[in-house]
């Protein structure tokens, strides 16, 4: 294992957390903004849109 390899693994729930953090972010903004809400369909296109930017990052 190299010494980027230990960071990264020291720093993963970190990562993780500010995911999480992200999506509830983006979740309460559109709890606020949308009366009829559906939390399971905004978090899964909330999702999407992440993903879709991740995509984009590792592409570049």
């Amino acid at each position: 294992m190299t010494a980027q390899d230990k960071e990264l693994a020291q720093i993963h729930d970190s990562i993780v957390d500010d995911v999480r953090a992200l999506v509830d972010k983006y979740m309460s903004i559109v709890g606020w903004d949308v009366p009829e809400n559906n939390e399971e369909t905004a978090k899964s296109k909330i999702l999407y849109i992440i993903k879709d930017a991740i995509d984009e990052i590792a592409e570049k």
